[in-house]
């Protein structure tokens, strides 16, 4: 992206302003037009997809009303059976040792179920079974009592899984999305019921009426709807019911059956992209009432209005070329005008005769006129101004650093405290005045370590009056080095940097700095201790500006002998560490003075 918009600036450096005005319009014309037909495109697609969904809704839910009228309408039937005391006499005290009911009591059974099958044209078979496992079966397909002989003579239908969720369901209908009996028939479903004597809530048997499929196909009217790819679909989601490895049960689906599986995957895993998906729950049933559609079909008018807009977007970049050279030129011409005048001045006629109008670019020519003609007179008043204004400053910046200047005011404010009886000014002041008289050291970069702590003792009373006593300085500081002499500024920013970021961000008044100092062999060794907030990562101490700075100094005029160390810890405090060779009587203290001119002292990290 960063080499496009590179190649974009230079590809425009290179034309002129009226070209540059000319492709800008242009560009944010295609832009526009692109944006423009991009949102059209998608909120057109929205509200087709979105205007097909709700009315899919609406008449699934048309359906699914309907699909429950049929199956209320059998299960009503199936409840019948309860009512029959012939029927229940029979099927609760049948003695028979195997599968076969009597052949009287079959026969009333047989009649039993019959009166049931025959009052709804879309049951197919019933059988029923008692707790003893005597079998009894009606079928309007004759053919399919050979199928019940696996039941009569090998299985034990009481073993069959649907018995147990027949059995968890506690008398409620349990419906299943293919034929629990005769897995080969995938032209019927099955609704098993556990049959409880009404009379005492006791388990009689179970009942199983398989139902026709083409049930369905009267539920959903007409089913094109001016649509080629607009399908129906029952789904059976419930695990209870589902056969081993199957997911969901397609009970119902008028489409292309080389696709059923595809689709049936892609609603199940919600991974079809390609299909829009509307659906609504049957409650009697627990079943998914689905309509499926091939987005693309839908898109087809959102297609149409998409191509709409790419020709409208055409015309109106070919209105905007129009529009935008002329707009250019008009623009270009003053400039043109102006580009002339600044050749004619670069070529050292500083005379300029243009005429220039008013617009915009014609005032800017007038001003560039004006400021030609009156340049050499600008010029000299400028410089004159420029010289007195650094003359003023260089004034004030000797009234700024004049060191007696300083030192009788401060003595003034001094006295002024002690006579208005401020004594807290008075100290303040009075620490002030010592702690610059000990910074400036009389213009020597070196100072006794004594004057050292002399000035850090001044910066903490300073800080305390500030503070009201918060702070407490320890210093342990071996007699035998007071004298000796050590770069200036050095211990000070150290102690500074541990009450600026160690101990006034730490809560409570226990606020210690304790500075060591002592001599081991040839080297000086100084620790500055603080009990502050420390910090986890020790790299920020090196970010601020006064630690490195004073790294610096050390480095430049000790050169590697000098070290210094950091350790911290959150919550615990910062030490800072650093070892320094002892001058001897004949360094050239000058010298090394010369190679840290430039560089300045620092405050707080």
């Amino acid at each position: 992206m960063s080499r496009l918009i590179t190649y974009w600036k230079q590809f425009l450096k290179k034309k002129s302003i009226k070209q540059q005005i000319l492709l800008a319009m242009m560009l944010i014309c295609v832009i526009s037009a692109v944006a423009l037909g991009s949102i059209v495109f998608s909120f057109s697609k929205k509200t087709i997809e979105d205007n097909y969904q709700r009315a899919s809704e609406y008449n699934l839910d048309v359906s699914s009303g309907i699909i429950e009228i049929y199956l209320k309408n059998i299960v009503e039937l199936s409840r019948t059976l309860l009512n029959n005391d012939s029927f229940k006499d029979i099927f609760t005290k049948e003695t028979s040792g195997n599968s076969y009911f009597s052949a009287r009591n079959a026969t009333i059974i047989g009649r039993a179920l019959g009166d049931i099958g025959e009052q709804n044209i879309y049951i197919q078979n019933i059988t029923v079974v008692n707790q003893n496992g005597n079998i009894g079966y009606y079928s309007k397909l004759n053919y399919q009592s050979g199928k019940m002989q696996r039941y009569y003579k090998e299985e034990n239908i009481l073993e069959a899984d649907w018995i147990l969720e027949a059995g968890k369901a506690e008398g409620k209908e349990v419906f299943y999305g293919y034929n629990i009996l005769f897995d080969d028939s995938d032209s019927t479903f099955s609704l098993v019921k556990e049959l409880r004597n009404p009379a005492n809530g006791q388990v009689m048997g179970y009942l199983v009426i398989n139902i026709r499929k083409t049930m369905f196909a009267t539920a959903f009217g007409n089913t094109e709807e001016g649509y080629t790819t607009n399908r129906y679909m029952i789904i059976d989601r419930k695990e209870s019911t589902a056969r081993e490895g199957v997911v969901g049960t397609l009970l119902y689906y008028n489409g292309d059956m080389s696709s059923k599986d595809e689709i049936l995957l892609a609603y199940i895993e919600g991974t079809g992209s390609g299909y829009l998906f509307s659906e609504c729950h049957n409650e009697i049933s627990d079943w998914e009432i689905v309509n499926v559609i091939e987005r693309r079909e839908l898109s087809r008018d959102s297609s149409y209005i998409g191509l709409v807009t790419v020709l409208v977007c055409i015309v109106m970049m070919l209105l905007c070329s129009i529009i935008a050279n002329g707009i250019s030129r008009l623009i270009s011409k003053p400039l043109e005008i102006l580009e002339k005048t600044i050749q004619t001045v670069g070529d050292g006629n500083f005379k300029v005769d243009a005429q220039f109008d008013e617009s915009e670019i014609g005032k800017i020519g007038n001003q560039f006129k004006y400021m030609v003609n009156h340049n050499l007179d600008l010029h000299e008043k400028l410089l004159q101004s420029e010289i007195r204004e650094k003359e003023a400053e260089l004034l004030l910046l000797q009234s700024q650093i004049n060191p007696h200047f300083l030192y009788n005011t401060l003595d003034s404010l001094y006295f002024m405290a002690l006579i208005n009886k401020a004594d807290d000014i008075a100290d303040m002041v009075q620490a002030l005045s010592d702690n610059f008289k000990l910074s400036l050291n009389k213009g020597d970069k070196l100072i006794t370590v004594a004057d050292e702590i002399r000035k850090i003792e001044t910066y903490m009373k300073i800080q305390n009056i500030r503070y009201h006593d918060r702070f407490e300085l320890e210093i342990e500081v071996e007699e035998d080095i007071l004298k000796e002499k050590i770069l200036t500024f050095i211990l000070q920013p150290i102690v500074e940097n541990g009450i600026c970021h160690g101990l006034e961000p730490k809560i409570g008044d226990n606020c210690l700095i304790l500075l060591e100092g002592f001599r081991r062999d040839h080297m000086l060794i100084f620790r500055i201790q603080d009990n502050g907030v420390g910090m986890a990562d020790i790299g920020q101490i090196e970010n601020g500006y006064g630690i490195r700075n004073t790294r610096e100094r050390l480095a430049l005029f000790y050169g590697e002998e000098a070290i210094i160390e950091f350790y911290s810890e959150k919550g615990k405090g910062t030490e800072v560490v650093f070892s320094i060779p002892v001058l001897s009587d004949d360094t050239n203290a000058e010298e090394q003075e010369g190679e840290i001119n430039n560089v300045s002292n620092g405050g707080c990290r």
